[in-house]
């Protein structure tokens, strides 16, 4: 009897206590796990700083290329760079090869270092008006008297500083691994089309597309005439309903030795977007089967010079291309703005990476005071150079470029242009507060609705509860009654008769 009753109480226990337990933490799991949403010759004297070169290039390719890199130091030397330096490189930190290009800088006039097959990227991580983001990041090469700094110690640079924050040389990749074909052979390839472009046999029509989403409508007349600094002949397409990845491949096809444009997108695709739709897709490989005559593109897109990530942009349109020279994105959000510095110093005879460091130096850290609400290391900081950037617009003569620098003074006025922006993304940044406001409030809603659920789950809890105790008292009784029934005396068929 003893037994009888110690089992009864322990299924009443484990019945009443253990069950609730059970499926509390069941459900508590399923609301914590759905809480959160989904929410990069003859005018050298005017094209560099410094008249030498670094090359370092990575060991795993070196012998496959040597023959390359021998033809690219005497099409340098042609152009009048005095010195072309490369380096077999074989170690994988950073900081080492950043130490090699300061020790050259200090000691030489150099003007840049030349990346060449997978070299080590340093990564920077900062928090911005896009939230938190990482980045590989090539100004860590570029600057060389800035002082960067891991505050976290989680082996990610999330600091930069010092008396002077802006690149000293320029920095260009050649990077071909992750592209779909054999490294060494994309690299030769590109060598002979640089070669090809310096003597004259690789040409493209002398005319640029620029071509403007339905974002950045409003800013087209800007880079019409920042672009138009060096191209009389220059094709705008920006008209909202006409920005479309049909079109756009279409003009591709056309020829133009520039394209210019923006639109959304990441390291292996950019969209399109039309009134009320979708305006379609281009994928990063699509580039090769277009193959546009074209021979440089800025790429206003965000992710598109990401060269740590498989098919990348910037690479795609660069290395995959049988004309593709160079190409300029960012390797995070955002890209670059103030287009007119850039291509104002193409038109003085700059090189492209000459241009790219006017440009940073002026622009990159948004030291101006007009454009403290936007410019500077939220949008700049992941640009990149992808290709050569000793490579110059070819067909500059001294007549030309005196003539663009006419053009140049009559068109380009840093204040108005600025204005313009400021407006333009002071507007974007309104509609990002009011999404963000009126995301706080679907979380603010979501949490009111998950402390409801939770109290109907005490509740439901509780009614579970208090019917397994009925149960339980009613299934105690019934043992109980049967039990003292059988122990009730049995009559005597005697006390009858």
């Amino acid at each position: 009897m003893k037994r009888l009753a110690l089992l009864f109480s322990s299924i009443v226990v484990f019945t009443l206590f253990v069950p609730s337990i059970f499926v509390g933490e069941a459900l508590d799991s399923d609301i914590s796990g759905s809480s959160g949403f989904a929410v990069a010759s003859e005018f050298v004297e005017m094209n560099a700083t410094g008249y030498d070169v670094l090359v370092i290039v990575n060991s795993t390719i070196y012998e496959g290329v040597k023959a390359s890199l021998e033809q690219y130091r005497r099409d340098l030397e042609d152009f009048g760079f005095e010195h072309v330096i490369f380096l077999n490189w074989s170690g994988n930190k950073p900081e080492d090869i950043r130490e090699v290009l300061q020790r050259f800088y200090l000691n030489s006039t150099l003007a840049g270092a030349l990346l060449v097959g997978d070299l080590p990227a340093v990564e920077y991580e900062m928090f911005s008006a896009w939230d938190y983001e990482r980045f590989p990041m090539d100004l860590y090469y570029m600057d060389l008297d800035g002082d960067w700094g891991d505050s976290d110690g989680d082996g990610v640079l999330d600091m930069h500083f010092g008396k002077k924050i802006a690149p000293d040389i320029w920095v260009g990749r050649i990077k071909t691994s992750g592209l779909g074909e054999d490294e060494v052979s994309l690299v030769n390839q590109y060598f002979q089309k640089n070669h090809q472009y310096r003597n004259g046999s690789l040409t493209a029509p002398k005319r640029a597309l620029l071509y403007i989403d339905d974002d950045w409508e409003n800013l087209a007349s800007m880079d019409s005439d920042s672009l138009g600094i060096l191209y009389d002949n220059l094709t705008v397409v920006s008209d909202k309903a006409t920005t479309t990845a049909s079109d756009y491949r279409n003009r591709l096809g056309e020829g133009y030795e520039w394209v210019h444009v923006r639109s959304h997108g990441t390291w292996n695709r950019h969209s399109f977007e039309i009134p009320g739709g979708d305006g379609g897709l281009i994928n990063a490989p699509e580039y090769a089967q277009i193959d546009p005559n074209t021979l440089f593109y800025q790429l206003f897109i965000c992710h598109a010079a990401r060269f740590t990530e498989p098919d990348y942009l910037a690479g795609e349109v660069v290395f995959k291309t049988s004309k593709g020279l160079a190409s300029i994105g960012s390797t995070k959000l955002g890209g670059m703005q103030m287009f007119w510095t850039f291509y104002e110093a193409l038109a003085r005879g700059r090189t492209i990476g000459d241009a790219f460091k006017e440009w940073f130096v002026k622009w990159g850290e948004g030291k101006v005071t007009i454009l403290d609400s936007y410019a500077g290391r939220k949008w700049f900081y992941g640009l990149t150079i992808i290709g050569d950037p000793t490579l110059r617009l070819r067909w500059l003569s001294e007549e030309e470029i005196a003539d663009l620098q006419k053009r140049e003074e009559q068109a380009i006025d840093d204040l108005p242009y600025v204005q313009d922006l400021i407006r333009q993304i002071n507007a974007s940044e309104s509609n990002y507060h009011s999404l963000n406001s009126e995301y706080n409030n679907l979380q603010g809603s979501y949490s009111s609705l998950q402390e409801t659920l939770r109290g109907v789950i005490i509740q439901l809890t509780d009614i579970r509860n208090l019917l397994y105790f009925f149960f339980l008292a009613t299934i105690a009784l019934l043992i109980s009654n049967a039990y003292y029934a059988n122990r009730k005396p049995k009559p005597i068929a005697s006390d009858y008769g």
